[in-house]
């Protein structure tokens, strides 16, 4: 049996989380601080959804990067769907300006109460003709 199949969820989250920690170059305290707002604030479904539907290269970009409140707030408030669209096929940079920059009601706002194209229209860095 692989172990994938034994541990809960959480702890392969956990694991997954922190891996790259002891893998690779020390963590910042900004990838610190977020690694335990995912962990220990999201709320459980939002956080299965980062993990299990984000680009990883965005994901990773999300949890080296973001501001731990705006993290916090995108990972607690979002809506599940909204908070994949903002996760997939888009521009990582536009993702690291909302998640360092945004006004945090802004950024709730945009995770609860858009509409997935136009969350992820924002976020490509594409022009769209009006």
């Amino acid at each position: 049996i692989h172990i994938w199949f034994i541990m809960s969820p959480f702890s392969l989250l956990l694991t997954l989380l922190t891996l790259p920690m002891i893998l690779t170059a020390p963590l910042t305290d900004r990838e610190v601080q977020n690694r335990i707002v995912a962990v220990s604030k999201s709320k459980p479904e939002l956080l299965s959804v980062a993990v299990s539907k984000a680009d990883p290269d965005l994901l990773r970009a999300a949890l080296t990067y973001a501001e731990p409140a705006l993290l916090e707030k995108a990972l607690t408030k979002a809506d599940p769907d909204l908070l994949a669209a903002a996760l997939q096929d888009i521009d990582p940079e536009a993702l690291i300006t909302a998640l360092t920059t945004s006004d945090g009601l802004l950024l709730t706002l945009a995770l609860t109460r858009s509409n997935s194209n136009l969350l992820r229209t924002a976020l490509s860095g594409s022009q769209v003709e009006l």
